[in-house]
């Protein structure tokens, strides 16, 4: 208790004592001593609770860990203890920089009342801190109580990333893989867009947080477990199934160490590729650089991390300056285009164009870097001592921001495996066409194929108001040929009359088709009535001549045909149906009447049985 303190208490006791040698008998006196007494213990709790606050608030500013109290609301500083300005420059406003961030850090935990050692990056400030929180009334609102530690990571032993950043950043924007590069300790240095929107977020979102943000305890083991080697300096390879988009893919994923001028192991490198289409179309297939110096700045050939970059990247890749000229590239391009690495760099890019290129490629790559509009193609590239194969080729316009100079990057992929699948593929469906289209035994047109041939025809006849016939044969007392010399023998029989059928067909559009077991059709565009005959007296003739024993035929001693004709000009009420009708009745009268002949259908006549027959070819 100070000397204040015990004054004011002694001042207060001497008139207490004062006031109780007053007769005690009296109401008025009884009323006033009540009203001092709680007046006095009314001043002395507002005196504690003030001496509390004092302490605490002094406690709090000779405290050496660095404090904020922050507004739930408003985001706003309402307390900050020297130990923030100690920590960061206050001229700056860099304290109200770590508010901010941890204030949108906050914001995540809405529903907690205290947060315990959170991690986050500021990019800005170039510092990684660790914070706890609480939640307090403050001077009459509701506040976030923050103590906040700088500890130290090892994204500082990383700065050439910031002079070549911009040209990885292309590279990885050109890139359809997910690639990612983190500090030892999980930080995200930078990313390319595919790896950032698995999250559904963008590479700026992404960068300056730490790994664990985005991925659950079990997952972080499990990368853990793959890096082990990694730390050692060890390329760490495998394959897992990862859920992208609602949709499960297959990645190769490659993880390579990035090391400093020391060569000391300071990131991780992490590619990985969709293997997806790759399999699932094999399963279908079976179920179905003089200027090395002066360009030193624009690719920086001997940053180390830059080189493990592009080394790493498994498509071949290459950097033009805007002369045309080489200044970097990994060994993969080197081999594509048969020049050792050494020569490559500072060579001129048209000392590789052939005769023939050269102009359209100049002139390609020149609107480029007017234009900055990427490129691709693909082109069928002849390796020496290889053979030849596809490759998707991209040109991408990246700036140089050391010199504002623009260049050209250039990745290949190979595309030869999924060629070769796409033309086994086509192979495999053009067979199935032609096998879908074609009767097997006969290897005339089949059904199929006679259908949608008719309606085709069809159309075009009604469109273009022209005459369509129709001949349906069909192969006399068949069943009894089959049972008497075997279904074997009735296959050879069927197969003869389809071709000696076929042979009589002289015009390209003409079709003869097997409509089903013994039963042949041939279609026959823009043919009259008299057209339709001829060709049928023709076949009917053929077919004798064949000569075939059948000795159970009820209309000769070999296999005869019958033929029924129908001649149509296709009009708005009538269909292909409507033919295919006329002949299959007509065919029934030919059979009717004997077999081995033709007849005609026409119309009502055929009704009352005024049917053209020809007499000539009916045999006893």
């Amino acid at each position: 208790m100070d000397f204040k303190y015990q004054s004011a208490m002694k001042i207060i006791l001497n008139w207490w004592q004062g006031m109780t040698e007053l007769s005690a008998n009296t109401p008025v006196v009884i009323a006033l001593w009540f009203v001092v007494a709680v007046s006095l213990t009314s001043m002395l709790v507002v005196l504690m609770l003030s001496r509390k606050l004092s302490a605490s608030k002094t406690l709090l500013t000779f405290s050496a860990t660095p404090t904020l109290v922050l507004d739930v609301k408003k985001a706003s500083i309402l307390y900050l203890n020297p130990a923030i300005t100690t920590l960061f420059d206050r001229e700056n406003k860099t304290s109200h920089v770590v508010a901010q961030c941890c204030f949108e850090r906050l914001s995540e935990f809405t529903d907690q009342t205290s947060i315990t050692n959170d991690i986050f990056h500021i990019k800005q400030l170039k510092k990684t801190l660790r914070y706890s929180a609480v939640n307090i009334n403050y001077q009459g609102r509701r506040a976030w109580l923050c103590q906040i530690d700088h500890i130290e990571t090892n994204s500082s032993s990383i700065s050439p990333w910031d002079l070549d950043g911009q040209i990885i950043q292309t590279l990885f924007s050109a890139n359809s893989a997910l690639i990612h590069i983190k500090t030892l300790d999980g930080l995200i240095l930078s990313c390319s867009p595919s790896w950032a929107t698995q999250f559904e977020l963008s590479v700026a979102q992404v960068n300056g947080h730490f790994e664990h943000d985005f991925y659950s305890a079990s997952k972080l083991e499990q990368i853990k477990s793959y890096e082990k080697s990694v730390l050692i300096g060890e390329v760490q390879e495998y394959e897992e199934w990862s859920t992208v988009d609602d949709n499960n893919i297959l990645l190769q994923t490659i993880k390579y160490p990035l090391y400093d001028e020391h060569k000391k192991v300071v990131a991780i490198l992490t590619v990985s590729h969709d293997q997806t289409e790759i399999m699932e179309l094999n399963e279908r297939l079976l179920s179905e650089n003089g200027e090395h110096l002066r360009i030193e700045a624009e690719l920086s050939r001997n940053n180390s991390l830059l080189n493990s970059v592009i080394n790493a990247t498994p498509d071949p890749v290459a950097f033009m300056n805007g002369n045309g000229k080489y200044v970097g590239a990994n060994h993969g391009y080197c081999e594509v285009v048969g020049v050792k690495h050494a020569d490559l760099l500072g060579m001129d890019r048209q000392q590789l164009f052939s005769c023939d290129k050269r102009s359209w490629l100049l002139e390609q790559e020149n609107q480029l870097l007017v234009d900055g509009k990427s490129v691709r193609y693909e082109e069928l590239l002849h390796l020496a001592g290889e053979e030849p194969r596809w490759y998707e080729i991209c040109k991408q316009r990246y700036l140089n921001s050391t010199n504002g100079e623009s260049g050209i990057l250039i990745i290949y992929r190979d595309l030869t495996e999924r060629k070769r699948i796409e033309h086994e593929l086509e192979q495999a469906i053009e067979k199935f066409d032609e096998l879908s289209s074609t009767d097997e035994l006969t290897q005339i047109a089949n059904r199929r194929t006679f259908d949608s041939k008719l309606q085709h025809y069809w159309s075009t006849h009604h469109r273009e108001v022209k005459q369509m016939s129709l001949l349906f044969c069909d192969v006399d007392s068949f069943k009894l040929y089959n049972d008497h010399y075997g279904h074997p023998m009735g296959d050879v029989v069927l197969a003869n009359i389809a071709q000696v059928m076929n042979e009589q067909v002289h015009r390209g559009a003409d079709l003869v088709a097997r409509y089903g077991g013994e039963e042949f059709a041939v279609i026959l565009p823009n043919t009259d009535k008299e057209g339709a005959i001829r060709l049928a007296s023709k076949i009917i003739v053929a077919i004798e001549q064949l000569a075939i024993e059948h000795a159970y035929s009820n209309a000769a001693k070999h296999v005869t045909l019958s033929i029924g004709i129908a001649t149509m000009c296709p009009e708005a009420e009538s269909s292909e149906a409507q033919l295919l009708e006329h002949a299959d009745k007509a065919l029934y009268l030919a059979k009717e009447r004997g077999r081995n002949q033709y007849c005609v259908y026409r119309g009502e006549e055929q009704e009352t049985g005024m049917v053209e027959l020809n007499f000539d070819l009916i045999k006893s």
